[in-house]
This record gives structure tokens, C-alpha cells and sequence, in this order.
């Protein structure tokens, strides 16, 4: 063990321990809190185990925390466990595992297992129970020691079987017991269920006889079946060719009804095709006399319509400009008109004369009567362009109209032609249907007997059908029930092997018990007697030594029975244990403890722990015997060892002295040199 640290534990607020190799003494006052140290390596070893969490969570705090450091196999491990307050209750909570190899979030049960394993302790990891191994190999409280001392000779017998893991052959025994009990009640139950197997062997010989007569049955059956067959094939063979001729027959009368059906729809079409040619005829004369009367409409121009609206245009654009002239010459008329009345220029204010202006007058004036004359023949001549346009656009319509009729002239020519093709077509077909109705007449006549034939013979068929049905069913109902009889064989076979690998299971089963009954629990309550008295006699060996060191009275001996209770006998006379004094009683328990630690470490198979811890060992020791306590602390050469006590003497015996001591509810850990 290496580090212990507590938080909130008990006394402790938060304090922190390191151990060493050797002796280490933890000392002080009673109720300082050193029994909480070894409380706390076990609590963070194995969990609460049978405690509460109350009596580690230090009070009005409400979360605690153990986390220990320990070495196993020069392996360094750290295990650190949490208490939590939640309302009433005190609870474990998640814990921490560390290796070299992992770091692992554990609940309380896997971190017990796993602790168990790093350990080597091989018990199973219930969490509300206390480590057996533990307890008796390396830390037992010196309360529980005296304990097992006072115990009925069974409960202590039963709590060492658990210790020394004898226990494990008591289990093998009870388990052999409780598989013989279930192979007696399982080979009772197999012998049960063989019971009817020559009730099931009769019964699938007598379906065995009926399927073989069944199946002679059945072959006579298939002879008929044969023969009907036969005929049957003979008469659809000919029903085959009459059918034929009847298909024939029927391909007539279709063919007669539709050579007359199409000689109606032949001559409708000849009528239609004629009235069609008649109403082509009809509208295409009424085209033509449109025809002759838009050819009657003369052409007003040679120019087209766009050279028209062209002339128009520019007539337009001549005719703003001559007006412009003429404003333009009226203005100036108007000018001089007021220069002429006025006699002075408007423009530099002059005197003009009245005369020279009115030859002015005069000449303009000449000039707006030829400007208007212009205007008036370019209105005249626009006129006359605009009335040539819309008489070229009429001819132009008439024109547009003219082709359309001509092109309609063309189609109801085509259309004519095309319906008189039709004509010729259709009467072509009319006459191909009359030879048609001819000849299929003459084939009707010779066909009119096959319908008669052949209803006589499908009666025929029906018997004969009705015959072979009725065998087939006969045939199928055998069929059905020699499938039903080998279906029941087969069940009957599997439930007669079954049976018999039963009864052959029932025979191993007597066998194995047998075996576990008169050789197995035999020879293990044997091995468990040889075992427990090997344990029993290395035990009394311990015990004998370590009371011979602790107690120097040559009256006194001290040895185990077969129950291992410890006999304490003076000058040949047997003494109760209850009744030693309180020294001799811790002597007893001491010897008892370290006879059971040696040998628990010696039968725990795969424990690994070099450590041991001894709560309050000497208590009600003379110093005669605390000396003796060097003596038993060297010859037990445990690489660690942790003592609690409040006895001082025990200081010299220390490698390492830790001083616990409590002020005001809460320990502290002081260490000092031994």
C-alpha cells in the first residue's frame, strides 16, 4: 500500500497518508480516528460491503471521497471511491480504476470486481458483502476476532470453511447432490415417456399391412383406369375432327353473313360516293361563276400598292412645305402692311416710304396666289393618288380571292376524281362479295350433318369422363389414404426413435448418478475430510505457537478441536474461554488471528498481498507481553505492516509513527520519527 487520501470521511475533512515498507504504527487517543484509516483502505478496497454509508459520510457534508494507492506485482493500481448525499440517503457513486494498461469509470460492483482481480482474492464480487480473504488474511478487527471466538462450534466452523475456501467441497457435494436428484427425476421422466413405445411399434405394423393391401388395390384400380383412358382418347380424336368440320361449318356461315354484309356496305358506298361526286359537281359550278366575275374587276395602275403610298407621301411632305411658303408669304405681306401704315421699319426704327412698300405689297401678294394655286393642285393630285390606291387594293383582293377559287376549282376536281375512283373501286368489290356468298352457299349445304354428329358424340364423352372420374377419385381416395398411413409410419418411426434414444439417455442418466451417488460424493467428502484436517492440524500448529510466545506459563496449553474452537486447558483441566482474564482473551485472539491469517494466505490460490494490519492487537497486554509482540511482529516477516493501537509501547517496535489526534470534530495525521 502506498497512499490513502480521505475527503470528507468521518473525521477527516481532507487528509492524506503515506505508507512505507515495515512497521508503521498509527497511535492516539480512543475515538481520535484511527479505526476510520483502516475503515477507509477497505472501504476503497471492497466498497461499503455490509456498512451504511452514514458511518463513513462525515456529518453535514454531502459528498465524500476514498482514493488509495497500492502495488501488486510491482504494478502500481489507484482506486478511488465517492460517497453522495441524495435527500435521506448516503450513496456510493461512480468510481476510478488506474493501471499502467487502463483508466476505467467503474460502478461500485465492477470496481469490486476488478480490485478482486488485480488482488487475486477468488471470491465472487457482491457489493454488499465483506471480503472474506481480506478479513481473515490480512485485516480483521479485533472486535470480530473475539467474536468468532465466542461463536457456536457450527457458525465459527461455517465462517473458517468460507476462509480457508474449503467451503468450495461442501458446494461441489450440494451441487453433485442437487444434478443427482435432477438426472433421478430427468431418468424417471425418460422412463415415463418410453412406456408406449410396443404400443407404437404394433400400431405402425398394422398400418404396414394396410398400405400393402391398399397398394394392390391400387394397381387393379390403374388397370381400369387405363382401359377408360384408352377409349377416352379414341372418342376425343374424333371429336377433334368433327369439331374441326363444326369450325369449318361456323367459318361458312361467318363467311356467307359477312360476303352479305359487305355487299351492303359496298352499295351504301357507291350511293354515297355518287351523291359526294354530285355535290362537288355542284359547288364547283358555283365557283366558277365567281371565278368569271372576279376576272371581269380591270387593274386601275400598273403601280403597286407601295409605289402608291409612296407618291402619297411625298405629295404629303410637298404639299406641308408649299403651305410653309405661303405662311411664310403672308407674313411678309403682313410686314409690309404695317410698315405701310406706320412709315417707319420696326426693325432700325427708319422712316419708310409708304409708296415703295406698296409695290411690295403688290408682288407679294402674286407670289401667295401662285403658293396657294401649288398647294391646291398638290391636294388635288394626292386626292386623286389616295382614290387610285384603294381601287389597286380592291383589284388586289379580287385578285387574292380570284387564286383561292381557282385553287378550290383544282380540289373539287381532285375530289371528284377521287370519289369516282371509289365508285369503280367499290362496284370492283361488290362483284368479288357475290362470287364470294356463291360459293360459301355450296359449302353450307355439305356441312349441315357435323352439328348432329358431334352432340351425339360429346354424350358419349360425358359418360365415358364420368366413368374415368369417378375411378380416379376411387384411385386418389386409396392414394390419399396409404399417404396418410406412411405419413402416420414416419411419425410413428420418429416417436419410436426418439423413445428409444430416451430409454438409451434414461440408461446413461442411472449410470452418471450412480457413479456421483457411490464414487464421486464419496471420494470428495473424503478429499474435504483429509483437506480439512491437514488445515485443521497446520492450523493448531500456528495457534499452539503463537499462544506459546504470547503466554510463558508451562501450565497452560492451548490447542483447536476438529471444529477449530480453541481449548485453553491449565494443569490438565479444561478452562472456558469466556472466562480467561482480558489479557489472556487478547491472547487468545491474537494467536488465533495470526494462526488464521498464515493459513488463509496459504489456501486463498492466487492471493497476492504482503500486507497485514492489526487493529488494537494488545489490548489488556502486560508489558511482559507487549514485549513478546517484537518477537511475533520479526518472525512474521510481512513486508508491510500496519498496527493501531493507543498503547505507546508498541513506538519502538515502528518503523514509521503516524500521531492521530481530534480538535473540535475534526482528526489530523501528523508524522513523526520513530
Amino acid at each position: 500500500m502506498r497512499k490513502l487520501r480521505l475527503e470528507n470521511i468521518r473525521s477527516y475533512k481532507d487528509a492524506e497518508i503515506e505508507f512505507q515498507l515495515g512497521k508503521t504504527l498509527f497511535e492516539g487517543d480512543i475515538g481520535s480516528g484511527k479505526s476510520t484509516i483502516l475503515m477507509a483502505i477497505e472501504f476503497a478496497l471492497f466498497g461499503l460491503g455490509s456498512e451504511k454509508g452514514a458511518a463513513l459520510l462525515r456529518t453535514g457534508a454531502s459528498e465524500g471521497k476514498v482514493g488509495l494507492i497500492f502495488e501488486v506485482d510491482g504494478k502500481e493500481c489507484t482506486v478511488t471511491r465517492g460517497l453522495s448525499r441524495k435527500r435521506n440517503a448516503i450513496q456510493q457513486t461512480e468510481g476510478v480504476f488506474k493501471s499502467p494498461e487502463e483508466s476505467l469509470d467503474l460502478s461500485p460492483t465492477e470496481l469490486k470486481e476488478k480490485v478482486l482481480e488485480a488482488l487475486g482474492f477468488n471470491e465472487p464480487p457482491d457489493p454488499k458483502a465483506q471480503s472474506v480473504i481480506y478479513r481473515y488474511a490480512v485485516f480483521t478487527p479485533q472486535e470480530e476476532m473475539k467474536t468468532i471466538l465466542l461463536l457456536s462450534a457450527d457458525l465459527r466452523l461455517q465462517t473458517l470453511r468460507k476462509a480457508f475456501r474449503i467451503e468450495d467441497y461442501k458446494t461441489a457435494a450440494d451441487n453433485a447432490r442437487e444434478l443427482s436428484n435432477r438426472i433421478r427425476m430427468r431418468s424417471g421422466e425418460l422412463d415415463a415417456a418410453t412406456g408406449d413405445l410396443l404400443v407404437l411399434e404394433k400400431r405402425i405394423e398394422d398400418l404396414s399391412g394396410q398400405v400393402q393391401i391398399k397398394q394392390q388395390a391400387l394397381e387393379a384400380l390403374a388397370q381400369v383406369e387405363q382401359e377408360k383412358e384408352n377409349l377416352l382418347n379414341s372418342l376425343k380424336s374424333e371429336r377433334n375432327k368433327l369439331q374441326a368440320a363444326e369450325l369449318e361449318l361456323s367459318a361458312v356461315t361467318a363467311e356467307i353473313a359477312h360476303a352479305e354484309k359487305t355487299i351492303g356496305t359496298k352499295k351504301r358506298e357507291i350511293e354515297n360516293a355518287r351523291e359526294e361526286v354530285k355535290r362537288i359537281k355542284e359547288k364547283s359550278k358555283r365557283t366558277g361563276l365567281k371565278v368569271e366575275e372576279l376576272e371581269a374587276v380591270d387593274n386601275p395602275t400598273a403601280k403597286s400598292q407601295e409605289e402608291l403610298k409612296k407618291e402619297i407621301k411625298s405629295l404629303e411632305k410637298r404639299e406641308k412645305e408649299l403651305r410653309k411658303v405661303e405662311t411664310q408669304v403672308e407674313a411678309k405681306i403682313g410686314d409690309y402692311e404695317s410698315i405701310r401704315e406706320n412709315m417707319r421699319c420696326p426693325t432700325c426704327d427708319r422712316p419708310a416710304d409708304p409708296a415703295e412698300f406698296e409695290e411690295k405689297i403688290k408682288a407679294k401678294k402674286a407670289e401667295r396666289e401662285d403658293a396657294s394655286n401649288d398647294v391646291n393642285a398638290c391636294v388635288l393630285l394626292m386626292d386623286e393618288t389616295r382614290n387610285l390606291l384603294e381601287k389597286k387594293g380592291e383589284y388586289d383582293i379580287a385578285q387574292d380571292k380570284l387564286g383561292d377559287l381557282r385553287k378550290e376549282l383544282d380540289e373539287y376536281e381532285k375530289e371528284s376524281e377521287k370519289w369516282s375512283s371509289k365508285i369503280s373501286s367499290a362496284q370492283e368489290e361488290l362483284e368479288d362479295e357475290k362470287k364470294k356468298l356463291g360459293t360459301a352457299k355450296v359449302g353450307l349445304e355439305r356441312l349441315k350433318e357435323t352439328s348432329k354428329k358431334l352432340r351425339e358424340l360429346e354424350d358419349e364423352l360425358e359418360t365415358v369422363e364420368k366413368g374415368l372420374r369417378k375411378i380416379r377419385d376411387e384411385i386418389s381416395a386409396a392414394k390419399t389414404s396409404v399417404k396418410d398411413w406412411n405419413r402416420q409410419i414416419e411419425e410413428y418411426g420418429e416417436q419410436v426413435k426418439e423413445k428409444k434414444e430416451r430409454k438409451s439417455r434414461a440408461e446413461a442418466l442411472k449410470e452418471y448418478r450412480m457413479w456421483i451417488d457411490d464414487y464421486f460424493l464419496p471420494s470428495l467428502g473424503l478429499i474435504e475430510r483429509n483437506v480439512m484436517l491437514s488445515i485443521n492440524q497446520d492450523f493448531n500448529s500456528n495457534f499452539q505457537k503463537w499462544f506459546g510466545i504470547l503466554v510463558e506459563d508451562p501450565e497452560k496449553e492451548a490447542s483447536v478441536d476438529e471444529d477449530f474452537t480453541p481449548l485453553i486447558s491449565q494443569d490438565g483441566y479444561e478452562q472456558d474461554v469466556r472466562y480467561l482474564s482480558g489479557g489472556e482473551k487478547t491472547s487468545v485472539g491474537l494467536a488465533y488471528r495470526l494462526a488464521l491469517n498464515t493459513i488463509v494466505q496459504k489456501v486463498a490460490t492466487g492471493m497476492r498481498s504482503n500486507l497485514l494490519i492489526l487493529d488494537e492487537p494488545t489490548d489488556g497486554f502486560s508489558k511482559e507481553q507487549l514485549g513478546k509482540v517484537r518477537e511475533i511482529l520479526d518472525e512474521i516477516q510481512s513486508p508491510q505492516i500496519i498496527i493501531v493501537s493507543h498503547e505507546k509501547e508498541l513506538e519502538s517496535f515502528a518503523d514509521q509513527i503516524y500521531v492521530v489526534s481530534k480538535h473540535q470534530g475534526e482528526s489530523k495525521i501528523i508524522m513523526r520519527e520513530a
